[in-house]
């Protein structure tokens, strides 16, 4: 991009002209920065590297001393809003789509290969910057998606019908005609499933969904022991997630369940436990639904392997 129109739709001030007319590429990762970029930061350590190693232009909204009369320094008043200016027209020219849902669909977006926006624009450029012509992008928040278009596209409820033999640990149903069997979600999560099959057959779009990349929950069985055993080897199960909305999502909406219970270190549940080791106390349970920050402490507290060491050592 010729650099004199780079300065416009950055709105930015040139405090120094440099001796190129053009840059290659945009980053604001360091470890990116070669020959012939423009660099972002308001790190003035990491502009000086950034020229060192090649930028022919660094875009900042702080005070800096000019050291490189051959190089472009471009000061922004809002490195946020210059950023935006240039995310929106890199979505133009490579015509991304920009898809708004509820913030409990998100989980769902990357089992269907929609990339997932942050809300960080320093975060997202790299994101957005990198991404294939066409690509789809998806975020919670209307507003911040305007930065990058006007036409954004809506994940809206979708007609579809739960089957019978739908659970906790497996889903079907049928969908736009489509029959969808032994889907590895609880059933709970049906209509935003439908919402973006929907989605993707309205838009006469490749419908693709992996279930290994749903990331927020995990599902555990264990027996009479507290010990994890393989999946489907016992009657009882505890359910983890990571974050409180879906802990809430979950526990509104399995609390019918016979044999459901809710743990969580707080008093507002079904059994409220200090560390993980209580939970072995707990009785009268099927589905047991945590919120945990670390699995690999859960993991490391009910693994077979774990409990023979520490008996051994009893």
């Amino acid at each position: 991009m010729n650099i004199s129109n780079l300065n416009e739709l950055l709105r930015t001030q040139i405090l120094n002209e440099g001796s190129t007319l053009s840059v290659d590429f945009f980053t604001n990762e360091l470890k990116k920065v070669k020959y012939g970029c423009a660099f972002f930061s308001n790190d003035i350590d990491e502009l000086e590297k950034a020229i060192e190693q090649g930028a022919f232009v660094i875009v900042f909204e702080k005070d800096i001393q000019i050291n490189h009369k051959d190089i472009f320094y471009l000061k922004s008043e809002n490195l946020k809003q210059s950023l935006a200016n240039l995310l929106r027209f890199i979505s133009e020219e490579k015509e991304f789509e920009f898809l708004y849902c509820k913030k409990i669909a998100l989980n769902y977006a990357k089992a269907f290969f929609i990339n997932v926006l942050t809300g960080d624009i320093f975060k997202d450029f790299k994101l957005l910057t990198n991404a294939k012509k066409n690509s789809l992008f998806c975020f919670d928040d209307k507003k911040y998606l305007i930065k990058f278009s006007v036409n954004l596209k809506e994940l809206k409820k979708a007609n579809f019908e739960l089957l019978n033999q739908s659970s906790i640990f497996f889903t079907n149903l049928l969908c736009q005609n489509h029959y969808f069997k032994d889907l590895a979600f609880p059933y709970v999560y049906a209509e935003i499933f439908s919402s973006f099959v929907a989605f993707f057959k309205n838009e006469r779009k490749e419908l693709k969904f992996d279930a290994k990349k749903l990331d927020f929950f995990k599902i555990y069985f264990i027996n009479e022991n507290f010990e994890i055993v393989d999946f489907g080897k016992s009657s009882r199960a505890f359910i983890i997630v990571f974050d409180l909305f879906n802990f809430e999502f979950m526990s509104e909406r399995l609390k019918d369940i016979k044999g459901f219970k809710t743990a969580l270190n707080s008093l507002f549940c079904d059994f409220a436990y200090a560390k993980l080791s209580d939970l072995r106390l707990l009785k009268d349970f099927r589905y047991c639904l945590l919120q945990l920050e670390n699995e690999e402490e859960f993991l490391k507290e009910f693994s077979q392997k774990q409990i023979q060491e520490r008996s051994l050592f009893d």
